[in-house]
């Protein structure tokens, strides 16, 4: 099984780590209940802000995802987490998120859209619980 490396992202990331937000948008929110222009444009200025706080997730040199992680006083977030496309279905998300469980401080939590059923697999999988439902498309996972 090929290692798993993390390194910092870079601003060239931000166009990537986009469109990934955008799709997933796309595909769960309710893009007719939500200002989305509004929504797309705050995305844009977090990852202006903040690209170089996510990871790279490296599988071979080649960047295979991305997360982001927010200490807190008592709980640390899980901002954002993506695997590519190609790299789906591998094993490398349960690695990457079993390696973000040991770097957080104290329990951790998401926010995941509600119907999107394998990430709740796999964040069920890994130990989190549905423990809040936040409007009609999303809700908060959190393992202790």
């Amino acid at each position: 099984m090929e290692p798993i490396t993390y390194v910092p992202a870079r601003p060239e990331d931000r166009e990537v780590l986009f469109a990934l937000n955008k799709a997933l948008i796309d595909r769960y929110e309710n893009v007719e209940a939500i200002d989305y222009a509004t929504v797309l444009a705050w995305t844009e200025r977090k990852l202006e802000k903040r690209v170089e706080e996510y990871t790279r997730i490296c599988l071979g040199g080649t960047v295979a995802g991305y997360y982001h992680l927010i200490p807190g006083a008592e709980k640390t977030e899980l901002d954002d987490f993506y695997i590519l496309p190609p790299y789906r279905g591998r094993g490398i998300g349960t690695r990457a998120l079993k390696d973000c469980i040991q770097r957080a401080t104290g329990p951790l939590f998401l926010y995941v859209f509600s119907r999107n059923a394998g990430a709740i697999r796999l964040y069920e999988r890994m130990g989190f619980q549905i423990t809040e439902t936040v409007g009609e498309t999303r809700c908060i996972m959190e393992r202790n």
